[in-house]
């Protein structure tokens, strides 16, 4: 049947600069991808350049579906001498971001398909391969039916055969096998069958495809689905289940990864560190033998992904593959290739094998921006001959002058009444491929007057002069603290001309203490390193400091040391080069676990209108579950004085007092996110009485998006809101707050809850200068305008 038969009558056209597909099929999804996506998790690695690696002919193409500001792409690479050189960048019909292209790729007959699975419920776009450096459309179409989401999440092909997943059904996922034959891409159905719901890493479905053999692994399960064609050709048969050989006792990943290669369909069991032999044995399918870990290093994730290509099999660990070529009736070891990298950490790889040369691609590699390490075997030895990255331009650099915000615009940024001073990017400020920005604070220098912003990173902290708001001028970097691994959580505060930071799941990274005062002699960026450590605790969220005392407390443990159930480590600061430990504090049945742990903190001598803790040390906590409010006056014997629960509570993140300490704005981070609210929301508690708290309002932005930190001058909120940027709040009438103005760090971004866009705002310079630290993007440098409401 020719596909101008079978296939709809509609055109579809795609370009990417001067590429463009040459035949597209449609499929529109009817299950809400909220829907999809609760049943189903699809990490954001898998979505990374690396989530789809194909090797076809003599191109390499690698699928990187969800960009923070671009659409999906899929970047194909060729041989050049010894090098790999990017020769096409292709990109779907209408491309945007979020559009998924790139989630899946397939070679068969003479064209290389690629799914979108974000658009309208998936599509599935064919490249003739011959020429898909210059993207030559022969025809454009889409395929005539409609299934549910789940579209083109997997691909296979071989020979003339393309599997596509179709939709997910009631039964598990939808699959049809198709035939494609000759230039002229005539393509009929060859089978429909359900398979499992995806469950293997990243949540994707592991699948081969080899002659007259498919076989789709279900982890979760411990299964895999097996279909055979007849040896005459014909319709795809009715699938057959395999399972481990003997039952486990608990699930083992069976099916976790899955390859074909002489006749046998090979099965990773990732959790038992086997790869089983399935082979027909007198008409039925049955296991013949296993491929098992040698060493200890060999069993570290031993089977995690398989790969198969003629005699050649390999099994991917953690730390590198292992080849095994085929002789007579079983597997012979042939060696191992080079480690995937060259620390020796553990990673999570996906394998594709072609002849003599294998991909290794990890989308979780560069702190989720994704890499591929080419390993070639033509000296009889697998080694390594090359890395393929994208090739992402990043944003500009904004200096040199104040550019106004006219026509809710500065510099294609969106806003309203917050003009931009300046922008630099996060690539400009010491941060390692990939490595995103977390929070922001700033320091003034007493004796120059001179303005500093000290940013996290998930790698370090950088230090920039921001005297000249316009120029602002990077410093230098202080890296993480040795042996402590990369972070999305670092804080920062500053007390005494120095910083004190943290860092949350970071093993023993301790509190780094840093002199500030080293930048008063800095002419050129340079490599810092911490002043003094303090190890009496591990990983922290966030340390809050009461400047007026000298305490600091460490929130949020999760190891190392100390961790006063996750509440208040408290410690001495007032001499900043020797901390000591002072004391604990946890509020009884509040966060998740029940012991009292903290997001945040801000801790005060109170001096708001309750005259019984007036001139105490109060602390105003956001404890996951509720509010807190503690006397912490007598370190050897802090007192909870009240808790405090709110409506659809999902996550008390964090909050700030106001000036005259009798309210309290906090947010929920997570209450969006899962829909308990349908925009923005802020709470407002009327601290009057300490002892009974009260949530007196809850304030809705005009946005949808997640909030994040908060904080309070004069009459003014200041709101790091991810997705929204920064919102400016005019809060001269505590109780009814008027957003005044705006600034969004990701124009490119969808108003909806999630994590991209802005960590945190620094409000505090006596300039007016503001700091805003976006993860992806850089730091930000704006001016609010002076406006004042008009009765």
């Amino acid at each position: 049947m020719c596909i101008r038969d079978f296939l709809a009558d509609a055109r579809f056209v795609s370009h990417h600069r001067s590429i463009r597909p040459v035949a597209l099929f449609a499929v529109i999804g009817f299950v809400a991808a909220a829907a999809w996506f609760a049943a189903v998790p699809t990490p954001a690695a898998a979505q990374a350049f690396g989530g789809a690696v194909l090797i076809a002919g003599d191109y390499v193409l690698v699928g990187e579906a969800a960009h923070e500001r671009e659409p999906g792409t899929v970047w194909v690479f060729a041989r050049d001498g010894d090098d790999w050189t990017r020769v096409a960048a292709l990109r779907s019909n209408g491309a945007s971001t979020g559009d998924r292209f790139g989630k899946s790729l397939a070679h068969a007959g003479d064209f290389v398909w690629i799914g979108a699975a974000g658009m309208g419920g998936g599509m599935v776009y064919a490249y003739e391969l011959a020429d898909i450096g210059s993207g030559k459309v022969v025809e454009e179409w889409p395929l005539g039916v409609s299934h549910l989401d789940g579209v083109a999440d997997a691909m296979a092909g071989y020979g003339s055969d393309l599997m596509v997943t179709m939709g997910m059904g009631a039964d598990g996922l939808d699959m049809t096998m198709y035939s494609v034959a000759g230039e002229a891409m005539d393509i009929s159905p060859a089978g429909e069958f359900v398979g499992p719901r995806p469950s293997g890493p990243f949540g994707t479905v592991p699948v081969a495809l080899e002659g007259d053999l498919l076989a789709v692994g279900d982890p979760g399960a411990d299964a895999v689905h097996v279909l055979e064609r007849p040896a005459d050709g014909g319709q795809w048969g009715p699938a057959t289940v395999l399972s481990p050989p003997e039952e486990p006792s608990r699930p083992t990943a069976f099916g976790s990864s899955v390859a074909i290669a002489g006749g046998e369909i090979l099965v990773a069991q990732m959790r038992e560190g086997v790869v089983h032999r399935y082979a027909k044995v007198d008409g039925s399918w049955q296991a013949v033998g296993t491929l098992e870990a040698g060493d200890a290093e060999m069993s570290m994730g031993f089977g995690q992904t398989l790969a198969a290509h003629g005699e050649t099999l390999l099994v991917g660990g953690a730390l590198r593959f292992f080849a095994y070529r085929r002789d007579g009736e079983g597997w012979v070891p042939t060696g191992a290739s080079p480690p995937y990298s060259e620390d020796g950490a553990p990673s999570r790889m996906s394998l594709t094998l072609s002849g003599q040369l294998a991909l290794a691609a990890d989308p979780s590699a560069d702190f989720g921006m994704g890499a591929v390490t080419v390993y070639s075997n033509e000296t009889g030895e697998w080694m390594k001959t090359g890395l393929l990255v994208a090739d992402h331009e990043p944003l500009p650099a904004i200096t040199g002058g104040e550019i106004a915000c006219d026509d809710n615009e500065a510099a294609d940024y969106d806003c309203d009444h917050v003009d931009l001073l300046s922008f630099l990017p996060r690539e400009e400020m010491g941060a390692a491929r990939g490595a995103r920005l977390n929070d922001v604070w700033g320091w003034t220098d007493p004796e120059t007057g001179r303005e500093y912003a000290l940013v996290g990173r998930m790698d370090g902290t950088s230090f920039v002069d921001v005297t000249d708001p316009y120029n602002p001028r990077y410093l230098g970097n202080l890296s993480r603290t040795d042996g402590s691994p990369a972070s999305t959580w670092r804080d920062i505060k500053v007390f005494k001309d120095h910083a004190f930071i943290v860092a949350d799941g970071a093993g023993e990274h301790g509190m780094q203490v840093f002199d500030l005062t080293q930048f008063r002699d800095v002419t050129e960026p340079r490599e810092f390193e911490a002043t003094a450590m303090y190890t009496d605790i591990g990983s922290v969220h966030n340390v809050a400091i009461n400047e007026e005392t000298g305490y600091a407390y460490l929130v949020g443990s999760s190891g190392g040391g100390e961790t006063c159930g996750g509440g208040s480590h408290i410690v001495d600061l007032n001499d900043p080069l020797n901390p000591v430990f002072a004391g604990c504090f946890a509020h009884p049945n509040t966060g998740r676990s029940n012991t009292g742990n903290s997001h945040d903190a801000q801790c005060v001598i109170y001096h708001g209108p309750d005259e019984e803790y007036r001139g105490r040390e109060i602390c105003v906590n956001s404890n996951e579950t509720a509010l807190s409010v503690a006397d912490v006056t007598d370190k050897d014997n802090p007192v909870a004085v009240a808790k405090a629960d709110y409506p659809n509570v999902a996550y008390a993140h964090q909050g700030w007092l106001t000036e005259d300490h009798r309210y309290f704005y906090s947010n929920d981070e997570l209450d969006e996110v899962s829909g308990l609210v349908e925009a923005t929301r802020t709470l407002i508690w009327d601290l009057a009485d300490l002892d009974d708290p009260v949530m007196i309002k809850q304030y809705f932005s005009p946005t949808k998006v997640t909030d994040h930190n908060l904080y309070v001058r004069g009459d003014r909120l200041y709101m790091s809101n991810n997705r929204a940027g920064l919102r400016v709040l005019d809060i001269s009438d505590p109780e009814n707050p008027v957003e005044l103005g705006y600034f969004d760090t990701t124009p490119w971004s969808a108003d909806e809850a999630g994590f991209d866009g802005t960590w945190s705002v620094y409000p505090y310079f006596e300039s007016g200068t503001v700091l805003l630290s976006s993860r992806r993007e850089g730091l930000f440098l704006v001016r609010p305008r002076a406006r004042r409401l008009i009765p």
